[in-house]
């Protein structure tokens, strides 16, 4: 895939990730978080500042902000932008629509599929993968 898309993507999460922890009134400690992030100087610190911060997300914004955590690691991993399911790699207008996307839309629309077929409603989690590009099959 190509690096400078990747790189794009990537600051847009960093900037959406920033907006979120702002929002929820965490703006003075946001920047902290995010450099003990990259450094990862003291990890039980951070854990416990995202502990706190998580009390007054709210549980959407929690998970986006999981979300995207998840595919800054897959950025930093080498990862991003290869489908978890099949290894394929995920179009790059998915990716520029849903920067979280984990599964190409194949295989998003399948686990739809199943989900459905068993009856379950999906988590807010699992429908940030279902959302698919319109037009896009």
């Amino acid at each position: 895939m190509n690096k400078q898309l990747i790189a794009e993507l990537a600051e847009e999460l960093k900037r959406k990730r920033s907006s979120l922890l702002f929002d929820a009134g965490c703006g003075e400690i946001a920047p902290e978080i995010v450099e003990e992030r990259e450094s990862e100087i003291d990890e039980y610190t951070q854990a416990d500042r995202a502990a706190n911060l998580t009390i007054h997300l709210k549980e959407r914004e929690h998970e986006t902000l999981r979300a995207i955590d998840l595919a800054l690691d897959r950025v930093a991993g080498g990862t991003y932008g290869i489908c978890q399911s099949c290894g394929d790699e995920i179009k790059p207008a998915r990716l520029k629509a849903l920067p979280t996307a984990i599964l190409c839309i194949d295989c998003a629309k399948d686990k739809e599929k199943k989900t459905r077929t068993a009856g379950n409603s999906p988590t807010l989690y699992s429908r940030i993968d279902f959302d698919f590009v319109e037009g896009e099959t």
